[in-house]
C-alpha cells in the first residue's frame, strides 16, 4: 500500500518535469521567455501596453510617410506659381513702359502663358487626388469659366421646374471668377430647384456671386445658371441626381477666366498622441480669397490687350499681382512649417520604435545562452524522473499480492 501511494507523487513529478522541458524547448524555439500569459502575468500586461504604443507609433509613422511627399508636391507647385508670378510682374513692368507699346500684345500672350501654368499648378494632383481642392479631391478645383452652365437633365417634353425635388445631401457649387468666391449649396430633405434658385439669389445679394448671376429654367426645360459678365464668368458643378451634371454651354467660355469649385475644408492628420496637423491649403484661400491670383493675371492680360491701355491701368494690374504674390507666400509658410514639424516628428517616432522594441525584448525576450542551459537541465531532470518512474511504477499492489509469502 505504501508503494501504491507513491503513484500520484510520481505522476505529478513526471508532469512537472514534462512541463519544465516543454517550457524550456519553447523558449529556445521562440527566443521568448514569455509565450503565454501564465508564464509571467506582470510582464504580459506590460507587453500589451507596449504593443499598443508600438501600433500607434507605426500608424503615426505611416501617416507622416504618406503625407510628407504629398505636401512636398503641393509646396513644389506653390514654388512654381511663385516663380510664374514673379515673371508676370516683370512682364507687367515691361508692358507699363511707354516705349514698349508695340510689344504689349506679345507681352499679353506671355502673361497668358503664365496664367495657364499657374492654373495647371493650382490643379496639381498627387496619387489621384487634387492638392488644392479642400476635401473635394476627386475633381480639378479650378475650371475654365463660362457665361452659362446648363443641367444635363430636363427637356422640353419633361422640363425641370421650381418644384422639382433635389436629392438630399447633394452639393451644387458655383465658382465666380469675378468675385473670387465660391458658393456651396447642400440640399436638405424637401429642398427643390426653387430652394436652390433662392439660395443663388441670396448669394448674389451677399456679394459671393457677381451681380446679374441667375438660375432659371430655360426653353429646353433645363436649369440654366448664368452670369451677365463676358469678362469673368462662372463654373458650376453638382452631384444632384435630379439635375444631372452641369456643363458649360458651348460658345460661352470666357477667355483667361477660371473659377474655383473646390471647398474650404482644411484636412488634418494625427502624427502623435496629442498632435494633429493641417495637411493642405485649400485653393480658395491660396489663390482667390483676399488677393485673387488668377483674377490679377487675367486683369493684366486684359489691360495689355486693350486698344489704348493706360500705363496706370497696366501698373495697377501689375501691383495686384505683387499683392497676390505676397499673399501666396504668406499662405505657404504654415505648409512649410508643417512639413518641417512632420520631419522632426518622424525622427522622434523612429527613435521611439527602437525604444519600444528594446522594451519588448526586455519584457519577453529570452537570453539564448540561459535558455539553452535551462533546456539541458530540464532534459537531464526529465530523464532522471523517467528513470525513477521506470523502477517505481511497476511495483503496484498487484505485484505484491502476486508474490508468495515468506
Amino acid at each position: 500500500m505504501r508503494i501504491t501511494s507513491m503513484l500520484p507523487d510520481m505522476q505529478y513529478a513526471m508532469q512537472q518535469s514534462q512541463q519544465a522541458l516543454a517550457t524550456a524547448e519553447m523558449q529556445v524555439a521562440t527566443g521568448r521567455k514569455v509565450n503565454q500569459l501564465s508564464d509571467d502575468p506582470t510582464a504580459s500586461a506590460s507587453m500589451v501596453v507596449s504593443l499598443t504604443d508600438s501600433a500607434n507609433v507605426d500608424q503615426y509613422t505611416s501617416n507622416i510617410g504618406t503625407l510628407v511627399p504629398k505636401m512636398q508636391t503641393a509646396d513644389s507647385a506653390i514654388s512654381q506659381i511663385v516663380t510664374e508670378l514673379n515673371t508676370a510682374i516683370t512682364l507687367g513692368t515691361q508692358g507699363a513702359n511707354g516705349t514698349n507699346a508695340a510689344q504689349r500684345p506679345a507681352i499679353a500672350s506671355e502673361v497668358a502663358g503664365v496664367l495657364a501654368t499657374v492654373v495647371s499648378q493650382a490643379n496639381a494632383s498627387y496619387s489621384g487626388g487634387y492638392l488644392f481642392a479642400g476635401s473635394a479631391t476627386s475633381t480639378p478645383p479650378f475650371v475654365a469659366a463660362s457665361e452659362t452652365y446648363t443641367s444635363a437633365n430636363g427637356s422640353a417634353g419633361s422640363p425641370l421646374s421650381s418644384s422639382t425635388a433635389l436629392t438630399a445631401g447633394s452639393i451644387t457649387t458655383i465658382g465666380d471668377a469675378s468675385t473670387g468666391d465660391t458658393f456651396h449649396f447642400q440640399a436638405s430633405a424637401g429642398d427643390t430647384v426653387g430652394t436652390l434658385q433662392t439660395a443663388i439669389a441670396n448669394a448674389v445679394a451677399a456679394g459671393t456671386l457677381s451681380a446679374g448671376t441667375t438660375a432659371s429654367i430655360n426653353a429646353s426645360g433645363q436649369l440654366s445658371i448664368s452670369t451677365n459678365s463676358n469678362t469673368a464668368g462662372i463654373a458650376v458643378t453638382t452631384n444632384d441626381a435630379a439635375l444631372g451634371s452641369m456643363s458649360a454651354t458651348p460658345n460661352t467660355q470666357v477667355a483667361n477666366a477660371y473659377a474655383y469649385v473646390g471647398n474650404s475644408t482644411i484636412n488634418t492628420a494625427q502624427i502623435a498622441d496629442q498632435l494633429s496637423v493641417a495637411t493642405n491649403v485649400p485653393g480658395d484661400s491660396l489663390f482667390t480669397t483676399g488677393s485673387n491670383v488668377i483674377g490679377a493675371l487675367s486683369a493684366l492680360i486684359t489691360a495689355l490687350q486693350s486698344n489704348n491701355p493706360s500705363i496706370t491701368q497696366i501698373g495697377n494690374a501689375t501691383n495686384a499681382i505683387s499683392t497676390a504674390l505676397n499673399s501666396v507666400n504668406q499662405q505657404r509658410v504654415p505648409l512649410d512649417n508643417t512639413i518641417s514639424e512632420m520631419n522632426s516628428e518622424e525622427s522622434f517616432l523612429n527613435q521611439e520604435t527602437v525604444t519600444l522594441s528594446t522594451q519588448q525584448s526586455s519584457l519577453v525576450g529570452a537570453d539564448l545562452a540561459t535558455a539553452a542551459t535551462n533546456l539541458t537541465q530540464a532534459q537531464t531532470q526529465n530523464q532522471a524522473v523517467l528513470a525513477v518512474a521506470a523502477k517505481v511504477l511497476p511495483q503496484t499492489l498487484l505485484n505484491y499480492l502476486s508474490q508468495p509469502s515468506a
